[in-house]
């Protein structure tokens, strides 16, 4: 895999579609950047992650993500990333029901499951698994440091856990 995209449909394309799929990809983690950066700034200072800016996160990933299917031919990259998407949506709002976290870090779950997803599977856990291991060692922090104020936004986690994913991911497409 080369940034998500299998080596045999580099093959089968031409360099145009190829080039043109690949610009695409970027533009669309370029997008994850920018609208993660803001909201984990929001959540720093105010504990809240605005819906306008997660829904528009969304919308940029999906669109990305469709145009990708599209020009490879190849649904199965939309599929993986709704499937993350909903995984990581439900299993985030198990957790805000049982009063572990807020509804918008649920809502943008949305779009870290979308990411996420678009690695491959394994890394929707994955992701999940930096995101909570990071979070719990700052809190662990905030409790030792006898710090006031002891809430943890979340958000800025779930990005560092999609950033440090793509980053493995990059490494282990490198590697193959």
């Amino acid at each position: 895999m080369i940034f998500g995209v299998e080596r045999s449909r580099f093959r089968s394309k031409n360099a145009l579609m190829v080039t043109f799929s690949m610009i695409v990809y970027s533009a669309t983690w370029l997008w994850f950047v920018a609208t993660a950066s803001m909201l984990s700034r929001i959540d720093l200072r105010e504990h809240r992650l605005p819906n306008p800016i997660v829904l528009t996160a969304y919308l940029g990933g999906v669109l990305g993500f469709t145009v990708i299917a599209i020009t490879d031919g190849d649904l199965r990259i939309l599929v993986t990333v709704i499937a993350g998407s909903t995984i990581a949506s439900l299993a985030y709002f198990v957790i805000y029901l049982v009063g572990g976290m807020g509804m918008g870090d649920v809502k943008f779950s949305a779009v870290v499951g979308l990411y996420l997803g678009s690695l491959g599977w394994a890394y929707i856990y994955v992701g999940s698994l930096i995101s909570f291991a990071c979070a719990a060692l700052w809190a662990m922090i905030l409790m030792f440091g006898r710090r006031e104020g002891r809430n943890v936004p979340f958000g800025p986690f779930m990005a560092l856990g999609v950033l440090v994913s793509g980053v493995i991911a990059l490494g282990v497409s490198a590697a193959a």
